[in-house]
């Protein structure tokens, strides 16, 4: 029997909350909230980012992103510098130990992510994939394209 449209909403709503709690308890793990290790993750993708490109990597304002970067510096997670030729610029980069941590977390999704989808054919997952892709876009989410290739 088919699902209807409200039976499959529950359940991505379901994965979402259970996702969600993955992502609440690994960013718990290193001492971090959800958005300081959105932020460790795009400077591990990116590298070195301008606080206004971390803003628009993040979809939120540059008040908020300098924010987690003052967070950040104080724990000893990243480091801020400004260029010597614009001194307007501030530069954010990872630690040694963030970048121990990024590593750390970009194997766990991958783990997460073969387990996850074990039993899945290409097909099926290229459907979830493509699929997924639309509802986010549809409900205003953050476009992941903005980011490298992982």
């Amino acid at each position: 029997m088919a699902l209807s449209g409200s039976e499959i909403l529950d359940r991505a709503l379901m994965l979402a909350e259970e996702m969600s709690g993955s992502i609440e308890r690994a960013a718990a793990n290193y001492g971090l909230t959800v958005p300081r290790l959105e932020l460790l993750f795009v400077l591990g993708l990116e590298g070195e980012c301008k606080q206004v490109e971390l803003a628009t990597f993040l979809d939120c304002s540059p008040r908020q992103v300098t924010a987690l970067v003052d967070g950040l510096v104080a724990s000893g997670h990243v480091v801020r510098t400004m260029p010597p030729d614009d001194r307007r610029v501030r530069l954010v980069n990872l630690t040694d130990e963030s970048r121990r941590i990024v590593e750390e977390v970009v194997s766990a999704r991958v783990a997460l992510a073969e387990w996850l989808f074990d039993g899945l054919d290409d097909d099926e997952l290229q459907a979830f994939g493509a699929v997924s892709e639309k509802l986010v876009s549809r409900m205003g989410g953050r476009a992941l394209s903005r980011l490298a290739t992982q």
